[in-house]
């Protein structure tokens, strides 16, 4: 069994928030996941989430501009 922790990355339309694709993922830690997330946000507004809890929002190209990174839990 892996120790790798599971996330969802949602890539949703930066002006009007509409979902265009989400990915299942897993990574060793919310950085390498948050980290992810920023190579993956180009036009897209990107939003993190692990357990039903969002851990990032971050605006795409052409959105209002947005870095959100939830404090951690642990």
């Amino acid at each position: 069994m892996s120790d790798a922790l599971s996330y969802r990355m949602f890539r949703m339309n930066a002006l009007t928030g509409d979902i265009r694709s989400h990915e299942d993922f897993e990574a060793w830690s919310d950085d390498q996941a948050i980290g992810r997330a920023l190579e993956a946000a180009g036009p897209y507004r990107i939003e993190l989430w692990r357990e039903g809890r969002k851990l990032a929002a971050i605006s795409g190209t052409g959105g209002p501009g947005e870095l959100t990174i939830a404090p951690t839990t642990e």
